[in-house]
């Protein structure tokens, strides 16, 4: 899909010819899930987080968007496993950006990305259930 593509840094490639952590999990007591975006206006996604022992033990998406989007969803699941709510209440999209290179067009899309693991965080096994 993107090839040779200029556009997209070594990371988007690798992730968009292997994506990582694609799909998602039965709901149960142990499984957050946060969604954010919209398709209409270009990203949405779906982030769900198995929690043991108060750590994300495994993450998984689905998402609709760019493959700058995608591909930084693949990332996220790797990287917010074993982390705590804390964590994730905590996480930046400037890291994701920072790692694959996403051009600043990009950066409102990685803004929907915080806001699903916002929403994990407050959908955290145990908490008081999120809005969003």
């Amino acid at each position: 899909m993107t090839g040779g593509d200029p556009r997209y840094g070594d990371g988007v490639r690798a992730r968009m010819e292997r994506p990582r952590g694609v799909g998602e999990f039965t709901p149960g007591p142990d499984v957050a899930t946060g969604r954010a975006g919209d398709r209409e206006q270009g990203a949405e996604v779906v982030l769900q987080c198995r929690v043991t022992a108060g750590r994300v033990a495994e993450a998984r998406f689905r998402a609709f968007g760019c493959p700058h989007f995608i591909a930084a969803a693949s990332w996220l699941t790797e990287r917010l496993t074993g982390g705590s709510r804390d964590d994730l209440e905590r996480w930046d999209w400037r890291e994701v950006a920072e790692a694959l290179e996403v051009p600043a067009a990009k950066f409102g899309r990685l803004l929907t990305l915080q806001d699903a693991v916002r929403a994990v965080a407050g959908n955290w096994p145990g908490g008081a259930a999120s809005p969003v």
